[in-house]
């Protein structure tokens, strides 16, 4: 049988000439059928007269001359009593297992990276205040272990320490976050079961129910008299808690907000979609919120965009203040300086708006929904197209009122 040329391969590759085997001798020939992208060489063989074939690669990856030296090779191994087929096996199981062994040395710190890289950055709003939130909780808990190492006992202790300093919250955002990590785990295949598995909130944090804290009227006069007399507590701290008593706006939505946001002229901030509820919307301004912007945009350094910058010319990840600028000081200042009272937060102020729009201003519920930026519950929020503009405007002014009489230690009436 004539021997296989290069130049009759090329040819065929050419032609595009496909063909079940073309046969080069001693067992080596050459396959191109219609679903191969090129050529492949086997070598056909036998051992304890059962027959078997070996894929020895692709042309012109392996030409014909380093094909027939491949088979050569094989050949003698067959003589000896070798099995090619079955040591190929064996080298891409071992190859396999040495994978599996690389990945399982991987660090928790490792796959928390690849976790976020590949699921969160870029995906989630919320990306950098859980990798914030990661990086402080699990990493120094878990984080130098070996993905397959981490015990449920790891995930215990690291939850027990975030519960046992007081934040229960953190502690099952924490749960939530590690189930999702040690499932990505599972998805590689570095992992069979995930070690937070067998966790819930009640290992955690408790479950969570909606806050019913609002402060009353009394309550808001003492908050602003603390906030006035507190010498740590500076005047930019008291415009931005004011202004978000004024607002009733989610913390995140004014720290993010731009000065070009707000339309000074029509007493108007147009908060874009890029919120929590993903909704435009155009909140009306009261003369006291006016006059607060008017007050931080003066105190402004520099050249930011944002309404509230980074303080001190600070040039971190966020441009703007972050979380705890208020959170701080209003727990660790003024709370304790306020005598006998429940403890409150600043998502408070949100239910401490609705509250006292609907009992002491007499806002309708819907308009009182809206001033916050939440979406209307059940088949009234889908059938509801209606903006309330005009509603939440004056119920805005009527809240400013009432704001300014708690700020002045003056009894309330509509009428004022």
């Amino acid at each position: 049988m004539a021997k296989l040329e290069d130049k009759q391969i090329r040819m065929w590759i050419k032609n595009n000439i496909r063909f079940d085997a073309k046969s080069d001798g001693s067992g080596l020939y050459i396959r191109y059928r219609e679903t191969d992208k090129s050529p492949i060489w086997f070598l056909r063989f036998k051992i304890a007269k059962i027959e078997q074939r070996l894929i020895l690669g692709r042309y012109p990856d392996i030409s014909l001359v380093d094909a027939r030296k491949s088979a050569a090779i094989h050949r003698s191994e067959i003589l000896k009593g070798h099995n090619p087929a079955e040591t190929k096996r064996e080298l891409k199981r071992a190859a396999a297992e040495k994978a599996i062994i690389e990945q399982s040395a991987q660090t928790v710190s490792d796959l928390v990276d690849e976790f976020f890289l590949r699921n969160v950055d870029g995906k989630l709003k919320t990306a950098h205040t859980r990798r914030l939130r990661v990086n402080k909780y699990l990493i120094p808990a878990i984080g130098k272990l070996s993905i397959k190492s981490v015990e449920p006992t790891h995930i215990s202790a690291m939850l027990n320490k975030i519960t046992g300093a007081g934040a229960p919250t953190t502690a099952n955002d924490i749960l939530s976050h590690a189930k999702q990590i040690f499932n990505y785990a599972i998805k590689l295949r570095i992992i069979k079961h995930n070690p937070a598995a067998a966790f819930n909130s009640s290992d955690a944090g408790g479950k969570e129910s909606l806050r019913k804290r609002y402060l009353s009227h009394d309550e808001l006069a003492r908050l602003f008299h603390t906030m006035r007399e507190c010498d740590k507590f500076t005047r930019h701290h008291y415009l931005c808690t004011k202004l978000l008593l004024l607002l009733g706006c989610r913390k995140s939505e004014l720290l993010t907000a731009k000065i070009a946001d707000f339309d000074i002229e029509k007493a108007v901030w147009r908060m874009s979609l890029d919120n929590k509820m993903e909704s435009a919307i155009d909140i009306p301004l009261s003369r006291p919120a006016l006059d607060i912007i008017g007050e931080l945009t003066a105190q402004r350094i520099g050249t930011s965009e944002y309404l509230i910058p980074a303080m001190g010319g600070r040039t971190g990840k966020k441009p703007h203040v972050d979380e705890g600028y208020l959170n701080k000081p209003i727990k660790n200042l003024l709370v304790p300086l306020m005598g006998d009272i429940e403890n409150f937060t600043i998502h408070d102020f949100r239910t401490t708006m609705k509250t006292n729009l609907i009992k002491h201003i007499g806002a309708d519920r819907f308009v009182a929904e809206r001033c916050l930026n939440n979406k209307i519950p059940d088949m009234a929020g889908i059938y509801d197209r209606y903006d309330y503009f005009q509603e939440r405007k004056e119920a805005l002014e009527l809240w400013a009122k009432f704001l300014n009489s708690c700020e002045n230690g003056l009894d309330w009436n509509l009428k004022l």
